[in-house]
C-alpha cells in the first residue's frame, strides 16, 4: 500500500510539472500575439524621431500599419545624384496629380544638368524641386502619421533625420447641391457637403473680411477629426470664442463622426429635450448668425454647421424671411410660432375640451361630437393616443424608406388607416382631423430638431389634458416655459430675445421689420462692435419710425 501511495504521489507531482511546463510555453506564443499586435498611439509617436536611415523608418511605418493595405510606400533613387527617397501616402486618399507632377516628376525627371553628379541638401530638394503649394517639416512621427492619415504624402531623404509633409489632400466628395432640410423659395441654393475645406470655402465666399477667424481643433483620441470654429472678430461677445474652443477641447471621445454629436457633447443641459444650438446646412444662414456675433461650428465628414449661443427664436427662423417683404415675412412667421403650439398642444386640447370642459363647445358642435361617439370602444384618451402612434409611424417610415416610395406610403398609408380606422368604428372622424391638423401644423416648422420637440410634447400635454382638463395644460405649459427659462447656452437665455424686453432685439423675432429700421446687432450677444448699417433710410421710412 506504500508502494502504490509513492507511485500516486510520484505521478501527481509530474503532472503537475507537466502543467506548469504548459502553461510557461502558452505564455510564450501569448506574449508573442500580444507583441505582433501590439497598438499605437499618437502619445508614443512624440518619442519617436525620425532617423536618418530609410529602412529604419521604412521598417517603423510597416510595423505600425502592419494590416494596413492601403499604405503606398514607394522607394526612388535619383540616379543622377545617388540619393535614395523615400514616399509615403494613403491611396485613394490623395491627389494623384499632385503626386505625380509635383513631387516625382520634379525630382526624377525636370532635374537641371547642372545638378548631376552632386548630393542634393534637404533644403534644396524642398525650396527648388518640390513644386506643391503646401510644404512643412517634422521631426517626430506624431504629426508624421496624423497628416498622412489626414491625405498628405511625406518624403524622407537618406541620411536626414526630419521628413517632408507634403499637401496632396484629393479624396472624392459630393458636390455642392441644393439644400434637403431646408429647402427654400428665395435666395441661394448651395449647401454645404462633407468636406471640411468646401464648407470654409463656402463661408470665405461670403465674409471676405480679414477678421474673419477660424480656430482648427482635432477631437477624438483615434478619430482626430478637424472641428473649425468660425466667427468674427471685432464683433462676437468678448470671452465667447474662447469659451466655445475650451468646451470642445475638453471633448474626449474615442471617435467623432458628425457635428450633431459634438452638438450634444458641448451643450450645458443634457437631460432636456429642447435644442441648445441650431444646426443648419445652409452657408448663407451660418454667414448670416456670423455676422450676428454668433459662432459657426464646422466639423469634417458633417454637411452641417452648428451655430451657437442659440435662442428660441432662431428655430421658428426660415432662410425665405430674410428674402421676402417683411409685412409678409411677419405674417408667415406669426403662422409658424401658433403652428409650434398647435402641434404640441392641439391633442391634449382636444381631450381636455370633451371630457372636461364640453360647455366651451358651441351646442351644435359638441351635440355632433358626441353623435359620433355613440358606438365607439374607447374613450378619447385612447383614440388621440392610437391615432398619434399611427401618424408617428407613418412618419418614420415615411423618413427610412427610399425618397422614391416614402413620401407616397406616407400620404397613402395615412389616408388609408385613417379612412379605415373610422369606418371600422374605432376612432371618431373629428379625431383623424385633430391628428391630421396636428402632424400638419408640425410640418410648418423649418427646424427638424424642433419638429421633433413638439412630437415629443404631445404625450405630456394628452396625459395633462385627460387627467386635469385645462388646469393639467396650463399647468404643464408653465412647467415648460419655467423650463425653457432657465436654459442657457454660452451665457444667452433661451429666451432672451423676449425677456429682459430690449426694443432692437424684438425687430427680428416674432415679427420682421424692414431691413433698413435693423440698424443695431442684437444686443443680447453684447457684440463689441454693434453697429449692422450706417442710418440712410429715406425720409418716409424715418416719419414711420418717428
Amino acid at each position: 500500500m506504500a508502494t502504490m501511495r509513492k507511485i500516486e504521489l510520484y505521478l501527481y507531482n509530474v503532472g503537475n510539472d507537466c502543467m506548469r511546463l504548459i502553461d510557461k510555453i502558452k505564455g510564450v506564443f501569448r506574449k508573442k500575439a500580444v507583441e505582433k499586435d501590439k497598438l499605437f498611439q499618437y502619445e508614443e509617436f512624440k518619442e519617436r524621431y525620425v532617423s536618418k536611415s530609410l529602412k529604419e523608418n521604412r521598417d517603423y511605418l510597416q510595423q505600425v500599419f502592419t494590416h494596413t493595405k492601403d499604405i503606398i510606400i514607394r522607394n526612388i533613387t535619383i540616379r543622377a545624384t545617388k540619393q535614395n527617397l523615400m514616399i509615403v501616402f494613403v491611396d485613394g486618399m490623395v491627389d494623384r496629380n499632385v503626386v505625380n507632377e509635383h513631387l516625382i516628376k520634379p525630382i526624377l525627371i525636370d532635374m537641371a544638368p547642372e545638378n548631376y553628379g552632386r548630393r542634393l541638401s534637404f533644403e534644396e530638394i524642398r525650396d527648388s524641386f518640390i513644386s506643391a503649394a503646401e510644404i512643412k517639416e517634422a521631426e517626430t512621427f506624431d504629426e508624421l502619421v496624423l497628416q498622412l492619415l489626414s491625405g498628405d504624402t511625406l518624403l524622407f531623404l537618406e541620411g536626414q533625420n526630419r521628413g517632408l509633409i507634403i499637401g496632396s489632400k484629393g479624396w472624392e466628395s459630393r458636390g455642392i447641391s441644393e439644400p434637403t432640410t431646408e429647402a427654400n423659395v428665395q435666395g441661394p441654393k448651395d449647401c454645404f457637403v462633407e468636406t471640411l475645406q468646401n464648407n470654409i470655402t463656402s463661408i470665405r465666399r461670403r465674409i471676405r473680411d480679414p477678421n474673419l477667424a477660424i480656430e482648427m481643433l482635432k477631437v477624438g483620441r483615434r478619430s482626430k477629426t478637424d472641428v473649425a470654429v468660425v466667427y468674427l472678430k471685432g464683433v462676437i461677445m468678448d470671452g465667447l470664442a474662447q469659451s466655445v474652443i475650451e468646451k470642445i477641447k475638453k471633448v474626449d471621445v474615442d471617435s467623432l463622426l458628425d457635428s450633431s454629436q459634438l452638438e450634444y457633447l458641448i451643450e450645458e443641459r443634457k437631460w432636456t429635450i429642447f435644442p441648445q444650438s441650431v444646426n443648419t446646412e445652409r452657408p448663407d444662414k451660418a454667414c448670416a448668425a456670423i455676422f450676428e456675433g454668433r459662432i459657426a461650428i464646422l466639423v469634417d465628414g458633417s454637411p452641417f454647421a452648428v451655430l451657437v449661443p442659440s435662442t428660441f427664436s432662431m428655430y421658428l427662423d426660415a432662410s425665405d424671411d430674410y428674402y421676402t417683404r417683411p409685412l409678409v415675412a411677419s405674417l408667415v412667421r406669426f403662422t409658424r410660432y401658433f403652428c409650434y403650439f398647435l402641434s404640441a398642444s392641439l391633442p391634449g386640447l382636444y381631450v381636455a375640451i370633451t371630457n372636461f370642459h364640453p360647455g366651451m363647445l358651441p351646442p351644435r358642435l359638441a351635440l355632433a361630437i358626441t353623435t359620433t361617439r355613440v358606438a365607439l370602444p374607447f374613450p378619447t384618451f385612447v383614440e388621440v393616443f392610437i391615432m398619434e402612434s399611427v401618424i408617428e409611424i407613418m412618419q418614420e417610415a415615411g423618413l427610412r424608406l427610399p425618397q422614391a416610395i416614402g413620401q407616397t406610403v406616407s400620404i397613402v398609408g395615412g389616408i388609408v388607416i385613417g379612412q379605415a380606422a373610422v369606418q371600422a368604428g374605432l376612432v371618431s372622424p373629428i379625431v383623424t382631423i385633430i391628428v391630421a391638423l396636428t402632424a400638419i401644423a408640425s410640418f410648418t416648422l423649418p427646424n427638424y430638431n424642433a419638429n421633433l420637440t413638439t412630437r415629443t410634447l404631445r404625450i405630456p400635454f394628452i396625459i395633462a389634458g385627460s387627467t386635469f382638463g385645462f388646469f393639467g395644460i396650463v399647468m404643464l405649459a408653465l412647467a415648460i416655459l419655467s423650463h425653457m427659462s432657465a436654459i442657457e447656452t454660452f451665457g444667452v437665455g433661451y429666451f432672451e430675445d423676449f425677456s429682459p424686453y430690449r426694443l432692437r432685439d424684438l425687430k427680428d423675432t416674432m415679427v420682421k421689420v424692414p431691413a433698413s429700421l435693423m440698424k443695431d446687432r442684437p444686443e443680447l450677444l453684447k457684440p463689441q462692435d454693434t453697429v449692422r448699417q450706417v442710418n440712410n433710410k429715406s425720409s418716409g421710412e424715418n416719419q414711420d419710425e418717428k
